[in-house]
């Protein structure tokens, strides 16, 4: 919505403080981690495992989420000018490119080597590229709210 609107520097923009907050949720998990727990408190083994975090999932994520991100940003900016008319054709395409490289890349960069990707990689884009489709009509209708 943001390149929709605001255009495609403006996304970029949005991307690169989308990326600075995760890697600042990361600091903060790691902060804490390191803080002497409450003796009160009876989860502190759960809550480390659970806060965890896998270095090669992180970067996985990370690098996914910059590629694919900026990649969505710049197909749909393209497509918006081949296709001004076409909110639909333009959401949709773009939301599938993305979402099928950020499933391949990450899937493959966080797990080769350690599980059979193909089916998680299949898995992922499915269910991605499913929940995508499903989330066009609320672009579509905030297009024109603001329009």
């Amino acid at each position: 919505m943001i390149n929709e609107v605001y255009g495609r520097n403006k996304a970029h923009l949005a991307i690169g403080i989308a990326f600075a907050t995760q890697v600042l949720l990361v600091i903060f998990i790691l902060l804490v981690k390191k803080l002497i727990a409450a003796p009160i408190f009876p989860y502190e083994k759960a809550w480390q495992d659970i806060f965890s975090l896998g270095i090669r999932v992180t970067i996985a994520s990370w690098v996914a989420f910059l590629a694919c991100q900026n990649l969505d940003a710049y197909v749909f900016s393209y497509l918006k000018k081949r296709f001004e008319s076409r909110v639909l054709l333009r959401s949709i395409t773009s939301d599938i490119i993305d979402l099928t490289f950020d499933s391949i890349i990450f899937i493959s960069l966080a797990f080769y080597g350690r599980l059979q990707i193909t089916s998680l990689i299949i898995g992922q884009i499915v269910s991605k590229n499913l929940i995508g489709i499903i989330d066009t009509p609320w672009f579509l209708w905030y297009k024109k709210i603001i329009s």
